[in-house]
């Protein structure tokens, strides 16, 4: 097939025209995804809030997490801390008690496991450091709900839990 040159020209021009719509239309898809994820991590903030309150402020605005002797703590953007309303309603940690990789939270026999990781898929991105916040669900078999994946998390991936609990003794799930 011989081209001309004005035909190359109409060719080249209608190839980068279809990838700037595929690249403009990836970037549509990226900032659906991304508000997405932001609607699912202020729910389940929202869930923080009602089932395990802060004395002062929201979840929503939470910086960091540390934990203090036996209290978790909640470190805001403007260096203003709070504790749990109901401080009981901390189990225990893994990692340091100055950067957890997760909180143990308890309220009415279940647990919730915060999964912190500055360096997750949506850690990266969540003030916090908040990767995940699993449910401990009522299933006869041992069973966990992911509340930022939508999913259910079987015991076997989650392995044998081993925490710290604030008195600073060993606490498997």
């Amino acid at each position: 097939m011989i081209t001309l040159p004005d035909e190359e020209e109409k060719m080249t021009t209608l190839a980068n025209s279809q990838q700037l719509q595929i690249q403009h239309e990836i970037n549509m898809i990226n900032q659906l995804n991304e508000s997405h994820v932001k609607q699912i991590m202020d729910y389940s903030k929202g869930f923080l809030d009602k089932t395990f309150p802060l004395a002062r402020g929201s979840h929503q605005a939470v910086a960091s997490y540390v934990v203090y002797y036996q209290q978790l703590l909640a470190f805001f953007a403007d260096g203003s801390t709070s504790g749990l309303a109901d401080p009981s309603q901390f189990i225990g940690l893994t990692g340091h008690r100055e950067a957890p990789e997760a909180l143990l939270l308890q309220n009415q026999g279940r647990h919730v496991e915060l999964i912190l990781n500055r360096g997750g898929e949506q850690g990266s991105r969540d003030a916090a450091g908040i990767d995940d916040i699993q449910l401990q669900t009522t299933e006869p078999q041992c069973s966990w709900f992911s509340l930022v994946t939508g999913r259910q998390v079987s015991c076997r991936s989650r392995g044998d839990k081993s925490f710290t609990a604030k008195d600073g003794s060993a606490f498997t799930l």
